[in-house]
């Protein structure tokens, strides 16, 4: 085992590895086949606890940290790679707000997210820069309080039943 992991680690690992092989094992190729989102799986998610683990407790998630995601991320990948995915982009896409949101967006959008009733999605890949941030060349201009993005995005993971997007843009072109 990895010298790194501690008992939490090991716990989440484990819970994980139990929700794959009982839950995500048995249905992945139906949804894989039918390239349809897994609803019931992200609902049995949710119901363990898996979908607020990387978000703090100030904002309804349990604060174990991106090192718990990633083992749960592994042990569902293992089961299907592509549910492992969407799982994963679900925090993704929920990075720039625990980064960089003010305090009201963390408010507004964690809780949901936190228990899986807020999906998220990941928009950065175009068709003339595949997944290079720095070439890509929808463009996001400020409109007031809002911004307006123009550009087309491609493999936006979970773009289709997400309800919050992080979409990559350029705002300033020099």
């Amino acid at each position: 085992m990895l010298p790194f992991l501690t008992d939490h680690h090991l716990e989440w690992k484990e819970k994980a590895r139990a929700l794959a092989e009982n839950v995500v094992r048995p249905i992945a190729r139906e949804y894989d086949e039918a390239q349809e989102y897994p609803t019931e799986v992200k609902d049995a998610l949710a119901k363990e606890g898996f979908m607020g683990l990387w978000i703090s407790p100030d904002y309804g998630g349990s604060g174990s940290g991106l090192l718990t995601l990633c083992v749960c991320v592994e042990e569902l990948s293992r089961a299907c790679g592509g549910i492992g995915v969407a799982y994963a982009v679900n925090a993704l896409g929920s990075f720039p707000i625990i980064v960089a949101g003010t305090e009201d967006q963390k408010k507004r959008y964690l809780p949901g997210i936190a228990t899986g009733e807020t999906l998220t999605a990941f928009g950065l890949s175009e068709k003339f820069a595949g997944s290079d941030a720095g070439s890509i060349r929808s463009t996001a201009v400020k409109n007031g309080d809002e911004y307006i993005i123009n550009g087309e995005k491609k493999w936006t993971t979970n773009g289709g039943v997400a309800h919050l997007y992080s979409v990559f843009a350029v705002t300033d072109p020099e």
